[in-house]
């Protein structure tokens, strides 16, 4: 029995793998460990597919999602400053005028015999506390920028530092000159109307400088047609800055309206000027010598003495007294 249950087995054992009785093989049994693992594959390969897309979708939506986040900070932003500029943009009127230094000054040069109508109310803004922008107050300044500073420290630093920039150099001082004919330069004016070239610029900054000397500075350059003008005014504390074209008109535009800014509280010394046509001086009686004269007045570029004169009128001579504040030159 031993015997034949072993044969058995090793019968039923050959009979899985042997041929059958009929001398044909049992059909195979289908690979289903090769299938499940191909099946197991599969869901692994989808599976890490998935997983790998899923990091792109959020990547791409936080993507989209910062964009979109971005440009709306961006208009935000955008709206903001336009309010914030309009809020910090106001017209020069009376009430401005009356409580902002430097929009009086402006809003005086307008009415000024020596630039009366030159620079129209209507072209200014107050764009800050210290500042007033002027687009276009006549056809030859395309703008014109005025700004005041603390001390003469700070404006100074402020003048060489606009200088510098727009000649793209360091600053050089006390060279070439600024007219009608000469757009390259670096000077002192004074309100004797002239250019000196002697006066070192630490005068300035320590504000050792008296008017009658110079009243400040200005530098002018030529560049693509148009010309640039930045200058101080000691008094005050002022700087200026314009560019128009042609170079010409823009200078004699400047070279009136610089004389007519006065700070609240700054002497002024060309209030009197009557404009750049005026005649000053009228022809004495016959018999009479000298003219009588008013400080201040000019007639197309030059100014004469203050002073009297009183004639004899036995002798014909006359006699005068003259006070050495303003002397006959060429206004500049």
């Amino acid at each position: 029995m031993a015997d034949e249950r072993g044969a058995r087995r090793r019968s039923g054992g050959a009979s899985q793998t042997g041929p059958s009785k009929n001398g044909s093989r049992p059909p195979a049994r289908a690979p289903v460990a090769k299938l499940e693992l191909e099946g197991v594959r599969r869901g692994v390969l989808v599976g890490l597919v998935v997983a790998a897309l899923i990091p792109v979708a959020i990547v791409v939506l936080v993507l989209f999602g910062a964009g979109g986040s971005s440009g709306s900070k961006s208009a935000a932003t955008t709206a903001q400053t336009k309010a914030t500029h309009a809020v910090a943009t106001t017209a020069l009127t009376k009430a401005t005028i009356a409580h902002n230094p430097l929009a009086k000054a402006v809003a005086g040069i307008d009415v000024s015999d020596t630039a009366k109508g030159m620079l129209p109310l209507s072209t200014c803004k107050l764009t800050s506390a210290t500042t007033v922008t002027c687009m276009q107050p006549t056809p030859a300044v395309d703008v014109v920028i005025f700004r005041t500073y603390p001390s003469a420290r700070a404006l100074y630093a402020a003048y060489e530092a606009r200088v510098s920039a727009i000649a793209g150099s360091p600053f050089k001082s006390n060279y070439g000159n600024c007219t009608e004919t000469k757009t390259s330069g670096e000077v002192s004016w004074n309100h004797n109307l002239e250019h000196p070239s002697i006066y070192p610029i630490s005068e300035f900054i320590s504000g050792k400088i008296i008017d009658d000397k110079a009243a400040g500075r200005v530098y002018c350059t030529f560049n693509d047609s148009d010309l640039y003008l930045v200058w101080t005014q000691n008094d005050g504390h002022v700087m200026g800055e314009l560019s128009g074209a042609p170079h010409t008109d823009a200078y004699v535009w400047w070279r009136q309206v610089h004389h007519s800014v006065v700070m609240p509280g700054s002497p002024s010394m060309m209030m009197s000027m009557t404009g750049p046509t005026a005649t000053t001086s009228s022809t004495p009686p016959t018999g009479t010598t000298g003219t009588t004269s008013t400080m201040g007045t000019t007639t197309m570029g030059t100014t004469s003495t203050m002073g009297t004169t009183s004639t004899n009128s036995t002798t014909g001579k006359s006699s005068s007294s003259t006070t050495p504040s303003m002397t006959s030159t060429t206004m500049k």
